[in-house]
């Protein structure tokens, strides 16, 4: 069974786990927002368990521990760029996967038990002095997650059919005959492979066996094991036995259990509230059925929107970092006019040095360079625009009121009224955008949805700015510079990041498009998994974050084995070298940065491949307990049977500029190796013959 879960996640993996709309529509404002609200975003992960486990398996991903922490402290090292891209990437393929009411309601059965059981199993730790309620949290949340992934898998299978069923013994007899597998393998296996302690995993795999067998099972396993017994749907036709289960597993009563498990109740309800999503009740009238659905029909609409709005700000995005050598007032009236048809604005940019607001260059209004708008209360609609953070519009105020500077400013464009869009930052001032207007283009802005583009356009192009080196004064996002060293870095990181998002919502687009099955579903979330990679290395060129900053968890043969299997296909295919591997078994997992690992890796194979004719091996070794002046390493070496390197590049081999390769390559590879292992608190030694060359890096144990 365990097999076949692998395989099935294979197919369908947490890339194409559904959510509902309303999570998602919180989550895209939250991302997108000038300043990210941790504790709600937070919170909104420990809601939705298909969006909990997309994020835990990015930081995972990402090297970073997130087994033993609250949420908002993990996510605290989460790159702000990677949360903008789960929630897009979440978004996009919600968007491009069907829809039907049927679809919705399973989706929405399954969050509502899911986080029943999950508030159950935390209330559960806290009465027995459980060492940690945050992770029978997680675990009550995930324990179905396997339902969502079977779903995704199949269908019209599994929604037509299963999801009608009640989860008891024909329930599962039945998934095992179906899939040969059922949701508490598939859903074990998930979390075993994104990063979750094994233990977690095991509360999932075995939630729904037998009471008698689990009397001494992990406290973990028996909490979750309940809890799921009281989130039933069907408790009320089960309760004496939930209740038994819970005295034999747990000598818990039934008093503090009845408390708990309102009060689990009334917690659930009032956060479907706050998402507006509607429980389905028993006993419901036709029209109001019909009511909920048009309801659940305009989310999606708005979800629709949402990503419209996404692919326009991404489009704002690459336009100013492509034109760094051009006006920035210019561009701005140009993306104005754009998205909102409105052709007459000024962009103002807020001046540290004299704490004033300036006007940039307008050629055909040059007067409006002398302009300097001190940011203080009452000055200007601009100044209160940008102190109040929030769009402030000339026509909720008498003409006559208005400062003499915002009446200058209207009557410019012969326009009735002006638009302020402040532009923010990590709460610092960037500037705010005047965008003159009449009534009827007022009445067109003042659309809910043309608001919340409105806002996201200010702070995209606060962002953009402040990434492309336009302004560099805000304090909390980038360091100052006044280095064009530094302010190309940051515009190169900022155009690299802009096509790795765009590639990545086109795999979700053509993933969506072939069938489940199809073997190169396995070979898109490869390219995801190594794209997600390509973005936390680049994001270190603008953080101060070193590899050991990341450290968590490395099975080093593990990684070793995946990475290989990817290059067997991709880097030594076309030369037909052949990668041997033989790894000891002994090494047990250690505390290190495993992207920093895998770049190490990455460089030193694809060094020996064009070193390499073809028809060359590689050998691949690792090896546990090397004692070097008393310290224990372990040992990673990449051994090839080439033409070896020249005498005279041997001394000075990690030099940046030295290379024995033809064409375009830079000699940084070996530089980056040594610096990625030097983090680590390695070391590394290389040594060539006519015979060949072998690198030897040694990685500390724990």
């Amino acid at each position: 069974m365990r097999q076949t879960a692998k395989q099935i996640l294979l197919k369908t993996d947490i890339d194409k786990l559904p959510s509902l709309p309303h999570s998602l529509l919180s989550l895209l404002e939250m991302c997108h927002a000038e300043t990210l609200p941790l504790d709600r975003l937070a919170s909104l992960l420990r809601y939705d368990p298909a969006l909990h486990i997309r994020v835990c398996a990015s930081m995972h991903h990402s090297g970073l521990d997130f087994t033993n922490e609250k949420m908002v402290d993990a996510l605290a090292k989460l790159d702000r760029n990677r949360l903008q891209s789960i929630a897009t990437n979440a978004a996009t393929q919600q968007f491009f996967s069907r829809i039907s009411h049927e679809r919705t309601e399973f989706i929405k059965q399954h969050w509502q038990h899911s986080l029943l059981c999950a508030h159950i199993a935390e209330a559960i730790a806290a009465e027995m002095d459980y060492a940690n309620p945050e992770e029978a949290y997680r675990a009550g949340l995930l324990h179905d997650i396997g339902q969502l992934i079977l779903e995704g898998a199949f269908p019209n299978k599994y929604t037509h059919t299963f999801a009608q069923l009640s989860e008891d013994k024909h329930f599962h007899h039945l998934e095992l005959e179906e899939f040969e597998t059922t949701h508490q393998e598939v859903g074990s296996e998930c979390l075993r492979k994104h990063g979750c302690d094994p233990f977690v995993a095991d509360a999932v795999l075995y939630h729904h066996e037998r009471p008698g067998s689990m009397l001494d099972a992990h406290p973990l396993t028996r909490i979750v094991h309940v809890a799921n017994l009281f989130s039933s749907a069907y408790f009320k036709e089960s309760e004496a036995d939930a209740y038994k289960a819970a005295d034999m597993l747990l000598s818990l009563g039934k008093r503090p259990l009845q408390k708990i498990h309102k009060q689990s109740q009334q917690a659930v309800a009032q956060i479907a509230k706050s998402l507006e999503i509607e429980i389905p009740e028993d006993g419901i009238d036709g029209d109001t059925a019909k009511q909920i659905i048009s309801r659940e029909q305009n989310k999606q609409l708005l979800l629709a929107e949402q990503i419209r709005n996404i692919a326009l700000l991404d489009s704002v995005n690459q336009t100013v970092a492509r034109n760094a050598h051009k006006d920035i007032g210019s561009i701005t009236r140009e993306q104005c006019q754009l998205l909102f048809g409105v052709s007459d604005c000024i962009l103002f940019l807020y001046d540290p040095a004299t704490d004033c607001l300036r006007a940039m260059t307008v050629t055909s209004h040059s007067h409006l360079n002398e302009l300097a708008i001190p940011l203080e209360s009452g000055r200007s609609l601009l100044t209160d625009s940008l102190l109040q953070k929030q769009t402030i519009s000339s026509f909720d105020y008498n003409y006559p009121d208005l400062s003499v500077i915002d009446r200058q400013l209207i009557d410019l464009y012969e326009k009735q009224g002006m638009m302020c869009l402040p532009m923010i930052l990590e709460n610092q001032p960037v500037g705010c955008i005047a965008m003159a207007v009449d009534e009827v283009q007022q009445s067109f802005l003042q659309r809910p949805t043309t608001v919340t583009l409105l806002r996201q356009f200010a702070n995209t192009m606060a962002s953009a700015l402040l990434t492309a080196g336009r302004v560099t004064h805000v304090e909390g996002a980038h360091k100052s510079s006044n280095s064009d060293l530094d302010r190309r870095m940051h515009e190169v990181v900022h155009e690299v990041r802009n096509p790795l998002s765009i590639i990545n919502n086109y795999l979700e687009i053509l993933s969506f498009k072939l069938e489940s099955e199809n073997p190169a579903q396995e070979e898109i979330r490869i390219i995801k998994t190594e794209i997600e990679r390509v973005s936390s290395i680049i994001s270190r060129l603008t953080s101060d974050e070193t590899s050991s900053d990341l450290a968590t968890e490395v099975d080093i043969n593990k990684l070793v084995s995946e990475l290989t299997q990817m290059f067997q296909s991709s880097l030594i295919a076309d030369k037909n070298i052949h990668l041997k591997l033989s790894l000891d078994e002994h090494i047990a997992p250690i505390t290190s940065n495993a992207n920093a690992i895998k770049q190490i890796y990455t460089n030193l194979i694809k060094n020996a491949t064009e070193a390499l004719p073809a028809d060359g091996e590689i050998m691949v070794y690792t090896l546990d307990n090397v004692n070097v002046d008393g310290k224990e390493y372990i040992e990673l070496s990449v051994v090839d049977n080439g033409p070896g390197i020249p005498a005279d590049i041997l001394p000075k081999l990690f030099s940046p500029v030295e290379t024995t390769k033809p064409g375009e390559h830079a000699g940084l590879g070996l530089t980056i190796v040594k610096n990625l292992v030097s983090e680590l608190n390695g070391s590394i030694r290389c040594s060539s013959s006519d015979r060949g060359t072998g690198f030897y890096v040694l990685l500390p144990k724990n």
